[in-house]
């Protein structure tokens, strides 16, 4: 008859559980699997059966009780650590956001703006470009790279170690300032032929002060700013895959 002590259980439940614990939280923030269109019962069998193949090489110590006031705190470290490469994940598309924002203000699309109840209001442009890095962030098996920076995160980020380690390796202020930066390099080459479309719009203008520079130039606008999207859309990818690397690298 095979028998276990108590001791044993504990570390066996300790072992499993915390990976457990950390790959639901990344589960709960991150784009997609956060979803309410995904079951809750499946993230938690996903997050089971990830957590029961990572939990060998997860280093947790040895004689640990989560019932004690440091199991506790491992808890909760491991809660912090996924819900911080969730929100990493979100600032991915947070880029195409913003880069959509200043695109369709120079199309002229602010003005058919919408509230959205999940992110406030938002601009058509905004939208369709998180849509579409949305789409392509599957084709590129992009849930699969973020489930493998997870993985990454049992080394770089030690179950037994400082439970603030995250914050000073991900640095969210730094992932913000690149948020605007890969925005706005997104959004360049549309706004630089949208301001070359106003200067001749208002050279025009200039020149025949009798034409209502206000009906022409809106269609006009509009249709440089779709010609630019169409263009940029066949290379979104590289664009895509500078913003996984800026805000996952440092977790692998």
């Amino acid at each position: 008859m095979v028998s276990f002590s108590q001791l044993q259980l504990d570390a066996w439940l300790a072992g499993l559980l915390l990976p457990f614990v950390r790959i639901l939280a990344l589960f709960t923030a991150a784009p997609l699997l956060s979803h309410r269109s995904v079951p809750r019962r499946v993230r938690v069998a996903a997050a089971a059966a990830i957590a029961f193949v990572v939990a060998p090489f997860a280093s947790v110590p040895a004689g640990l009780s989560l019932a004690s006031a440091s199991g506790l705190g491992l808890i909760v470290q491991q809660v912090l650590i996924g819900l911080v490469l969730g929100f990493a994940a979100r600032l991915l598309f947070a880029v195409f956001e913003v880069a959509g924002e200043f695109i369709g203000l120079q199309m002229g699309f602010s003005f058919a703006g919408f509230f959205d109840p999940h992110g406030g209001t938002e601009s058509a442009v905004g939208s369709w470009l998180h849509t579409l890095a949305l789409a392509l962030f599957l084709a590129m098996n992009g849930h699969l790279l973020l489930v493998d920076a997870l993985v990454g995160t049992f080394r770089t980020l030690p179950v037994a170690g400082d439970p603030f380690a995250v914050l000073a390796l991900v640095r969210l202020d730094r992932l913000g300032g690149e948020v605007f930066r890969l925005a706005l390099a997104l959004a360049l080459p549309a706004a630089i032929l949208l301001l070359f479309v106003n200067l001749v719009l208002g050279f025009v203008s200039r020149i025949a002060p009798q034409l209502n520079i206000f009906a022409v130039g809106f269609p006009v606008t509009l249709l440089a700013g779709l010609a630019a999207l169409a263009l940029g859309v066949q290379s979104l990818q590289q664009p895509l895959l500078a913003a996984l690397e800026v805000f996952l690298a440092p977790l692998r």
